[in-house]
C-alpha cells in the first residue's frame, strides 16, 4: 500500500538526500520496542534539520528519542512514504495500534482516553454490542498485551464520562452500543 524503507539510524545519512520533499510517517525502533512515531511533510528537512543535528537541532524533536540516539542505541528507522493528506490519520491510528513507548498523543500507554477513542471505533465499526469483558479481551489481543488490561479497565469504568462520547454505555450491565442504531 505504501512504500517503506528501512535503515539502521547511522545509515540515514547515506539515503536521506533521496527522500527530499517525500511525506509520511517516520518509525524508530529496536527490535523489541517501537520508540517513536513522526510525521513529516519532508523527511529530509525533518532529519537533517533535527534528528541528525542532535542537540543542536533547531526543530522539535522528541527529547526521549534523541538521549537513545545519543546512547548509540541500535535503532532502526522505518520511513513510510504516503500523500500529506493521509498522514495524520494514519499517525494516529499506528499510534493506537503500536503502543510507541515515547510517544504521548494517541497512545494507549500514556492515555486511558485514546483507549476509549479505540473502543467506540470497534463499537461503532462492527455496528453490535459489545460486553465489557469481551471489549476487555479483545483490547489485550488488539494491543498484542502491550497495555494492561487494568487500563483497559479504567477506560471502561468511564470515570470521566469520555467514553460516552465515543460509544453509548449501560454500565448497569456491561454492555457498549453503537451510538447510531443500525439500518433494519
Amino acid at each position: 500500500m505504501y512504500k517503506k524503507i528501512e535503515v539502521k539510524f547511522e545509515q540515514v545519512p547515506t539515503i536521506i538526500e533521496s527522500l527530499k520533499g517525500e511525506s509520511g510517517l517516520y518509525i524508530f525502533h529496536t527490535k523489541q520496542h517501537t520508540w517513536y512515531i513522526g510525521e513529516t511533510k519532508d523527511f529530509r528537512n525533518r532529519f537533517v534539520n533535527g534528528y541528525l543535528k542532535g542537540k543542536d537541532a533547531k526543530q522539535h524533536i522528541d527529547d526521549g528519542l534523541l538521549q537513545r540516539i545519543e546512547l548509540g542505541l541500535d535503532l532502526s528507522v522505518v520511513f513510510v512514504l504516503m500523500d500529506k493528506e493521509l498522514i495524520k490519520k494514519e499517525e494516529t491510528r499506528v499510534i493506537g495500534k503500536a503502543c510507541p513507548w515515547l510517544n504521548e498523543k494517541h497512545n494507549p500507554r500514556e492515555s486511558i482516553r485514546a483507549i476509549q477513542r479505540q473502543i467506540g471505533k470497534i463499537v461503532e465499526d462492527s455496528k453490535r454490542e459489545w460486553s465489557y469483558d469481551e471489549m476487555k479481551l479483545h483490547l489485550f489481543y488488539y494491543y498484542s498485551g502491550q497495555i494492561a488490561t487494568k487500563r483497559i479497565e479504567e477506560a471502561l469504568a468511564n470515570k470521566e464520562g469520555n467514553l460516552s462520547k465515543y460509544c453509548r454505555t449501560v454500565p448497569s450491565k456491561g454492555i457498549l452500543k453503537p451510538k447510531k442504531k443500525p439500518a433494519a
